[in-house]
Formats: C-alpha cells, structure tokens, sequence
C-alpha cells in the first residue's frame, strides 16, 4: 500500500474520490504515480471484493529501479468511504514474492530477499495503515497514514486503469530540470 492523471481518449477514467468503491467494482487496478508516456506505475494495486465487506488487495510494489526490482504482496482490508485500511501484518510481508527486472526469484533467494524486507519494514506490524483517494484540481492522489506513527505518506497523483492499458510497475521518467532563464 504505498502512492499524472492520465489525458487522452485513451486515459484512465478517474472515479470520484469518494468512491472508491466504483474503480474496484469496475475491475480497475490503481495505478500510484502514473507516468502515461512510459505507461509505468510506482505501485499497481488490484482488489477483490468479497460479499461480507472485505477487500483482497494485491499489490506490487516498485522498490529499486536499476536494478528493477518489485514486491507484490496481499492484504485484506476495507474501505471506509474513499479510504481503504487494513492492519500491516507481518504474515503477508512473509509471504511476498520480489521480482528483478521482471523475473521472479527462486524461492531460496526470494527468501533471502524477503528477510531483509521483513527488517527493514517489519515495525509497520500491527500497525493500521490507511490510503485515502481525492480529487484535487481535477486529478486524482492518494495519500496515506499510519496509525501510531507521527507521519503521513505522501500524496501522489493515482489513476484508474484497466488490465488492457499496459501499464506495469516501473521508475517513472525523470523530471527535467530547466537551467535559469529557458
């Protein structure tokens, strides 16, 4: 759970923020700081919606990317207006699967991997965590907390997006920098 909306006739369709109901029951993924020219997410997140309420969020995650190297994992939450909570649970980092430059690891490495995740972001456990959709000047971001810490994540643009969109989980492109003057 961490978070341009994108223009054209081919764009996502962004859904109000508070419903964010609407996007999951549409079987759209959100996609975390879209970049619509390379078609890359920082996070895509899918969702399925079980009939008591519960949310199923699978989740991958871009965590370096030279090399690219991705986390996905599963959680279940729920929503609460246009905010989708669930508690960490160190269970579900457990059983994440990283992959490098799009390939799984084998299981001993993914193990491997997954142990130095587990120390690096175990403390988030039993910790609710909570991201919240808006729509701010037309577009719609995310946001975050985390119950228990002084923090709040940070806002970033999100989209709706459908599995036909070609989008996958990389580094988004570079901002340029103007020098002074052009």
């Amino acid at each position: 759970m961490i978070f341009a909306i994108l223009l054209a006739a081919a764009a996502p369709v962004v859904a109000p923020a508070a419903d964010y109901l609407a996007g999951i029951r549409a079987g759209k993924l959100l996609c975390v700081t879209a970049d619509p020219i390379r078609k890359t997410c920082s996070n895509i997140d899918s969702f399925v919606l079980a009939a008591d309420g519960t949310l199923t969020e699978t989740s991958e995650m871009l965590l370096t990317s030279e090399p690219l190297v991705t986390l996905e994992t599963s959680s279940i939450g729920h929503i609460e207006g246009a905010t989708n909570c669930g508690i960490a649970e160190l269970a579900d980092l457990r059983k994440g699967r990283v992959r490098v430059n799009g390939e799984l690891l084998p299981p001993d490495s993914n193990a491997l991997a997954i142990g130095k995740i587990v120390e690096k972001m175990g403390f988030l456990a039993g910790h609710k965590v909570c991201e919240t959709l808006h729509v701010d000047g037309g577009k719609l971001t995310q946001s975050g907390t985390v119950e228990g810490f002084d923090t709040k994540l940070p806002v970033e643009p999100a989209a709706w997006i459908t599995p036909d969109d070609g989008y996958k989980v990389a580094a988004a492109a570079p901002i340029p920098v103007r020098a002074p003057g052009q």
